[in-house]
């Protein structure tokens, strides 16, 4: 008697070489199709209706079309976010929904310091001008901050928030952390100190935020914290942009309140022409692609590919997205 194939599909806004990638690590015993992200709800249901598993990048997907996927058995993303995901209705209709457990994590890991190499060393400016053949018009001695020596603030130290530590470390600086968990790992590899928000907003010259947006997240960096950090500290955010609160940042980094930021994400994606972030020489910027890296790719599928498997094999999945309480 033939086995029963499983059906996946695969929405992908990704493009068509991480569909390839993705369909060419199928396993034995599944079916792989795909579809853009951008296809109409209509499209979606007529793939989903027969799907077992529903695959996502990004992470986003219509409440009409996972009501009409009866046969469905997991929603499993290739992102760390799950913001745009309804939890709560998975949740009534008994669909595990998983993230990418941390697949994306040496890459968002490199960007931000990236960002921060860039924002200290004043890399976009002074290219610019060499460019321009203004070679070091402006430029002042003074414009250039180090890393060594700096005390780092990680604020969410899961997958992402450990390995910017760690990347940190090496560059001879002092680590504090705060999240609502501890981190024995950090705090053993690394000497790192957990300590409440504000302790380490008073204390860190550099932040990296490494959080998922939930309703305690939101704006958790916001005026209040930016009037009680150095004017000196370098703020990076490579999670979500509702993190902070941007109007708040805005003003900072105008009234040079902080000496520079570092963003990859933002309160409006895209980014609008008429952002003030645009027109600032003290942030660098880029069009939220922390995560996407070649190899990543082959780890995100790779991990996806697992979990079904592991569900399809009436095993719990690993790395489950939990709604929020209340």
């Amino acid at each position: 008697m033939r086995k029963e194939v499983s059906k996946v599909v695969f929405f992908n806004g990704a493009g068509e070489q991480v569909a390839d990638i993705f369909q060419g690590m199928c396993p034995e015993g599944f079916d792989a199709a795909w579809k853009p992200a951008r296809a109409s709800d209509e499209e979606k249901i007529a793939l989903a209706r027969e799907a077992d598993f529903i695959v996502l990048h990004p992470a986003k997907l219509s409440g009409d079309v996972v009501r009409e996927a009866k046969k469905l058995r997991l929603i499993q993303l290739l992102t760390a976010g799950y913001d745009e995901i309804d939890l709560r209705l998975a949740g009534e209709l008994g669909v595990p929904v998983a993230t990418n457990g941390g697949a994306n994590a040496w890459a968002v890991a490199e960007h931000a310091i990236a960002l921060l190499l860039a924002v200290c060393k004043r890399l976009v400016p002074t290219d610019r001008k060499v460019r321009e053949g203004r070679w070091r018009e402006g430029f002042s001695a003074f414009s250039i901050t180090e890393i060594a020596g700096k005390t780092v603030g990680v604020i969410g130290a899961g997958n992402i928030g450990r390995k910017v530590a760690a990347r940190l470390a090496a560059f001879e600086t002092t680590i504090i952390y705060y999240d609502v968990i501890p981190s024995p790992q950090i705090e053993k590899d690394l000497g790192a100190r957990r300590v409440s928000l504000d302790e380490l907003i008073k204390e860190a010259d550099i932040f990296t935020l490494h959080l998922p947006l939930l309703k305690e997240t939101r704006g958790i960096i916001g005026r209040r914290e930016f009037g009680m950090m150095k004017p000196t500290a370098v703020l990076l955010n490579t999670s979500r942009g509702p993190t902070v609160d941007e109007e708040a940042l805005i003003e900072a980094l105008k009234e040079k309140r902080i000496a520079g930021a570092g963003l990859d994400v933002f309160s409006e994606e895209p980014v609008p022409p008429d952002n003030p972030l645009l027109q600032l020489e003290n942030v660098v910027l880029t069009p939220h692609i922390g995560g996407h890296s070649y190899e990543a790719w082959f780890r995100r599928s790779g991990f996806a590919w697992e979990n079904i498997k592991r569900v399809a094999a009436d095993q719990p999945p690993t790395s489950l997205a939990i709604p929020e309480a209340g």
